[in-house]
């Protein structure tokens, strides 16, 4: 083998490192990521709340208050990608269900406030999220856990009791199968 064969193979073999070693600092983070899915042989009541609606001026998000309906409570905030990008399906779900006796709590985790939360409700696709968004606040997220990943959604039967936990982005189907399976809880 000639001198410039070997530089070839040298170089060759720095490309295809570099592509791994890039594949894996972009994609690892994702593939290591747990999503986990609690369903829990007992019966745990979900943490009652109450915060000012975002999207709803006037308007007060009581958890009591729904009782009788499935809520999906959704923790998420402006930045996070995977929230971003799952909101136009939990919206579809959420018009295709409230007649249905379902309804979605946004809960934001935001840092940078309401005002901020609310410009992004309004131009987020054309102001596409119609379901009751709201601030969390210390209280929620330690009675839910102590929130410390999102997106995470709590899906609640009409009774009032947490049948699901999801940490993560909701997939496709997710949460039909779930609302399926709340509803016959009754």
């Amino acid at each position: 083998m000639n001198r410039s064969s070997k530089q070839i193979i040298k170089i060759i073999v720095f490309v295809v490192a570099v592509v791994v070693v890039s594949f894996l600092i972009i994609k690892l983070p994702a593939m290591l990521r747990k999503t986990k899915i609690t369903r829990s042989g007992k019966e745990t009541f979900a943490p009652l709340f109450s915060v000012k609606s975002i999207n709803y001026p006037g308007r007060i998000i009581s958890l009591k208050k729904l009782r009788g309906k499935i809520v999906l409570v959704n923790f998420w905030a402006t930045w996070c990608p995977p929230c971003r990008h799952e909101i136009p399906r939990l919206e579809k779900f959420y018009k295709a269900h409230k007649k249905d006796g379902f309804t979605i709590i946004g809960l934001s985790v935001n840092d940078q406030g309401s005002g901020y939360v609310e410009k992004f409700i309004k131009t987020f696709k054309g102001g596409i999220i119609t379901y009751p968004v709201g601030m969390a606040n210390y209280g929620v997220e330690k009675a839910y856990g102590n929130v410390y990943e999102i997106p995470q959604s709590f899906l609640i039967n009409r009774q009032g009791i947490v049948v699901v936990h999801f940490t993560g982005e909701l997939p496709p189907g997710f949460l039909s199968y779930e609302f399926t399976k709340a509803d016959k809880l009754i």
